[in-house]
């Protein structure tokens, strides 16, 4: 199993946009878009939150 870009704890399951993966525990400190999955750091308006609760790649489908 991967282990957490953040924490470093094994088993992290959630896709970090730009690589590596995020575990149960820290995903909550992430933006998560609900149509590819993928974790977005908070305060990346670039390529994370579109302002509609979408990744910017997925927010042109809403």
């Amino acid at each position: 199993m991967a282990k957490c870009i953040q924490c470093g704890k094994d088993g992290a399951k959630y896709e970090h946009f730009n690589g590596g993966y995020v575990c149960d525990s820290c995903i909550g400190t992430y933006f998560q878009c609900p149509d590819c999955g993928k974790a977005f750091d908070r305060d990346d308006l670039v390529n994370g939150d579109a302002g509609n609760g979408f990744c910017a790649n997925d927010a042109p489908k809403h």
